[in-house]
């Protein structure tokens, strides 16, 4: 291919669009900053306090630091889905101990750190939380309790905001999962504004809560590690006394609490609007100048391809976000696919067909992947042609009869041994069940759950089930939605909204080729697409009813908001393509038993269906 066609990934186009969108991010920051900065900064004439070029904006600067620390966190760790894992345990198993979890905590570690240090600097000599405080001219200075105190205040902030963090996934993109309505998706300045008040009361009570914990956690298990460890770091920089034992005061005066309680809140509604300002600007519509981000590449259609068999699921997904506006809104670029006939690796549409059936056909893959058992095949040792020959008995035994029996590897065993000498040194009973009943006895042995009566079965499973239902066996519970939500959507992270793009930007652009495609490429698959859904629906369904439920979910709710969504796309998409081909079923090669098949895959849309169209 010719430099001037050669393709260029899609990354190249979504890369700087997402650039784009973080520097409008960080001015929402730094506007914020800056009025953190009037907070924690000292009065000096009304022109002075908030003069950018003053203090101000140099504060405003030092804290943009801290705040910027989350976006090189959430840049790092951007994923588009949710976490598929069938219980909260298994997720915590999985993700707790990652290196994604320890670099979390110290990039939050990092940002209260440097906030801590600037609220320091910023204050005002009265207030007392200088590292070192002055003394007399004949005293040498000591060490101040007080800013270690208020250090550590704010790494157990940062602490606190680590578990939220991974609890909650803020990690991942938030992106709509229908793009049919252009009006779902709201302005990041919206967004921030319509979540600014709740955030507002979520840090107030934060900050509320750790200023009252922070003092019980310091006293018994942070005081003393914290005092030797600064005390023997400052040594290096102040001339201190030898002693280092504890100051006999607590460093809980009325201003540090005062200092915790307004530093904590600033700082945790810094690192909300961060992470929600970050989440805002990335999931926009994949648009520039309001047309697709690949209309400036020289090869527009090969861009795109590129995306769409990206192997990166947040490629993927912007991928087919496009493909989505690209069906429904630009005829242009949708003639473009249509008579992109000449390209490598067949035509645009036979690529943009084989990609889509890909995601859909991956659901049913899963799913057949999960219903059939894994085959073991046993290894088979070599066998020697003499011994192959059939035998009337076993062969002797080589061992000694004079030697003992090799002793018990474990106490099951030892005391089924003790049952079987018992029975050798009372000889033979005449009754004939004496045998049966000895290795009744020392399979008991060997099985301690034989011996459980079956009432106290069914007691202790009465008493687990009774333990599920209540709020500390939440994370022990395997639910239904989790479940299927596994299996349909894949692992480790499963995102909907890819299924249901691919499925409408199909539809879209099989039924707008009834009026666009010259060639007629389209209408020669229509009969692959029908088929396919159809099987994808009949195939989800059963599944749905077959799952079944966990032992531990004792909810027993079979709901999968998930699934029904992708469930409803491909019936919606079904009712449009029948429709528009109904009368084109011969043509098309549609028999009437696929006809039938596909009026029953696309019944009962549902309500939610009907709302999207």
């Amino acid at each position: 291919m010719p430099p001037a066609l050669r393709i260029r990934p899609y990354k190249d186009f979504l890369t700087p669009a997402l650039h784009r969108r973080f520097v409008s991010a960080m001015a929402v920051l730094i506007i914020l900053c800056y009025a953190e900065s009037l907070a924690i900064g000292q009065y000096n004439g009304w022109f002075w306090t908030w003069f950018p070029l003053g203090r101000a904006g140099i504060r405003a600067g030092l804290l943009f630091i801290s705040a910027f620390s989350v976006f090189i966190l959430r840049v790092a760790q951007l994923h588009v889905g949710i976490r598929t894992t069938t219980s909260p345990l298994e997720t915590f198993r999985l993700y707790a101990f990652r290196y994604d979890t320890v670099q979390t905590a110290l990039w939050y570690f990092f940002s209260a750190w440097f906030f801590c240090e600037v609220l320091i600097f910023s204050s005002a000599e009265a207030s007392n939380i200088r590292w070192i405080t002055s003394a007399a001219s004949f005293e040498r200075p000591r060490l101040n309790e007080r800013p270690i105190f208020l250090m550590s205040h704010f790494l157990i902030l940062g602490l606190s905001q680590t578990v939220l963090h991974l609890f909650y996934d803020y990690d991942r993109v938030d992106m709509p999962v229908s793009k049919a309505k252009p009006e779902v998706i709201l302005p990041p300045l919206t967004q921030i504004y319509n979540k600014s008040l709740r955030m507002a009361f979520s840090a107030l009570f934060r900050a509320i809560g750790m200023t009252l914990l922070s003092p019980i956690i310091y006293v018994f298990f942070i005081r003393r590690t914290a005092w030797s460890y600064t005390l023997a770091f400052a040594k290096f920089f102040w001339s201190l006394p030898k002693s280092t034992s504890l100051p006999t005061t607590w460093p809980f005066h009325i201003k540090i609490l005062g200092k915790t309680f307004t530093g904590g809140f600033l700082i945790i509604l810094l690192w909300e609007i961060a992470n929600i300002a970050f989440s805002a600007y990335v999931a926009q519509e994949p648009l520039k100048n309001e047309r697709p981000i690949t209309h400036e590449s020289r090869d527009p259609n090969g861009s795109l391809l590129t995306g769409l068999n990206g192997k990166k699921l947040q490629t993927r997904a912007f991928a087919f976000w496009e493909l989505v506006y690209i069906s429904q809104r630009f005829q242009g670029r949708r003639k473009m696919i249509y008579e992109d006939i000449d390209r490598k690796g067949g035509s645009a549409w036979a690529q943009i067909l084989a990609a889509c059936l890909n995601v859909i056909n991956g659901v049913e893959s899963r799913i057949t992947e999960y219903q059939t058992p894994p085959v073991v095949i046993p290894a088979v040792a070599p066998v020697d042609p003499s011994q192959a020959l059939p035998h009337i008995a076993q062969p002797p035994s080589r061992e000694s009869i004079f030697a003992n029996s090799p002793p018990p590897k474990s106490r099951k065993d030892a005391a089924a041994h003790l049952v079987g000498d018992f029975a050798k040194r009372h000889g033979h009973s005449r009754d004939a069940k004496s045998p049966q009943l000895i290795e009744q006895a020392k399979e008991s042995l060997r099985d301690p759950a034989a011996m459980v009566p079956s009432g106290l079965q069914a007691a202790v499973k009465d008493n687990v089930t009774f333990l599920l239902k209540t709020t500390f066996a939440w994370p022990f519970r395997h639910t239904y939605r989790r479940r299927i939500a596994a299996v349909v959507l894949g692992s480790p992270y499963g995102d909907v909204g890819i299924t249901v793009d691919a499925v409408d930007a199909l539809t879209r652009l099989a039924v707008c080729s009834l009026t666009e495609d010259q060639y007629g490429n389209v209408q020669r698959d229509v009969k692959l697409i029908i088929q396919t859904l159809t099987s994808a629906v009949k195939r989800l369904e059963s599944f749905k009813q077959s799952i079944g439920f966990h032992w531990t979910d004792v909810e027993k709710k079979q709901q999968s908001p998930e699934v029904d969504t992708i469930l409803a796309s491909m019936k919606g998409s079904l009712q449009e393509l029948l429709a528009a081909f109904g009368d084109y079923s011969q043509d098309l090669r549609l028999s009437q038993s696929d006809m039938r098949n596909a009026r029953e895959a696309a019944a009962d849309t549902g309500v939610e269906m009907a709302q999207k169209r």
